[in-house]
């Protein structure tokens, strides 16, 4: 747990559409509610069981640790473009 984020460590198994068998996959999922936000944002990370243990599970964890999520600004200023009409 860091500060505001937290940290899930998840398994679960997809379903392989063409052999019909179970895949096993491992995922890590941040997730932190922004200040002055009512919802929660959220990462998922992951990768089949095999490749986890091959390697991925390093990159996934980087991957996800380097998650932040700050509020949108609320004023923008945006600047009119002039347009031209060429064609005439």
């Amino acid at each position: 747990m860091e500060g505001p984020y937290r940290f899930i460590e998840l398994g679960f198994s997809n379903l392989s559409q063409s052999t019909n068998a179970e895949i096993p996959r491992k995922a890590v999922l941040a997730a932190t509610i922004p200040e002055g936000a009512d919802e929660a944002v959220m990462l998922i990370g992951s990768a089949s069981a095999a490749q986890w243990r091959k390697g991925s599970e390093a990159t996934v964890r980087k991957t996800v640790e380097s998650f932040r999520a700050v509020p949108a600004p609320t004023s923008l200023k945006i600047r009119g473009k002039e347009r031209t009409n060429n064609n005439a």
